[in-house]
């Protein structure tokens, strides 16, 4: 016959790896989870070395990897790019809508394909002298004229904007992407 405690340990035995494996399925859940949505993956962080350039000057930077675990991405790149917000004129008046358009893109890759781990990659970038290479009017009346035409035609448009952005491409997931502004006077 069978007492109570065998059957309180046989049944401690059964619900142990019963719980044993629904933490295993969860664990593996919550990683798929992270695979997917990037989240709990860790973080990128670019840092420049001076907030301010000048057209031409080369700017100096830092991405940092903090990952919680080792991550295949496909590649690590820093971007710098240069936007426009412009306002639409529709039918002679001025719309609330905007578009952004990019006015200068440039890539830097700084890693291939691999298994990424904490690190600090250095880089440089160089700020291009004329991101738009909008044409100028000529001087004088005609130019005057140009500009006033010119201004009653086309649409409004804003500061030139410039943004240093890194990026940790995944394959089959969420980027990892972190970027910080740049003031180009």
């Amino acid at each position: 016959m069978v007492d109570d405690d065998e059957i309180i340990r046989a049944a401690n035995r059964f619900f142990g790896k019963v719980g044993s494996a629904v933490k295993k399925a969860g664990q593996t859940a919550v990683k798929a989870g992270q695979t997917v949505t990037g989240v709990g993956r860790g973080t990128v962080h670019v840092s420049l070395d001076q907030a301010r350039a000048a057209p031409g000057d080369d700017v100096h930077g830092t991405v940092t990897l903090r990952l919680t675990e080792p991550v295949e991405a496909r590649r690590l790149v820093v971007e710098l790019r240069a936007s426009q917000r412009v306002v639409d004129a529709r039918g002679g008046v001025r719309a609330l809508a905007t578009t952004t358009t990019t006015l200068y893109r440039f890539e830097r890759e700084l890693g291939g394909a691999r298994r990424y781990r904490d690190e600090e990659l250095p880089f440089t970038l160089t700020v291009p002298r004329d991101p738009g290479h909008r044409p100028q009017a000529p001087a004088g009346r005609i130019g005057d004229v140009a500009r006033a035409v010119a201004s009653v035609v086309s649409p409004s448009s804003g500061p030139v904007e410039w943004r240093v952005t890194a990026t940790l491409v995944v394959p089959l997931g969420r980027d990892l992407e972190h970027g910080v502004d740049l003031a180009v006077a």
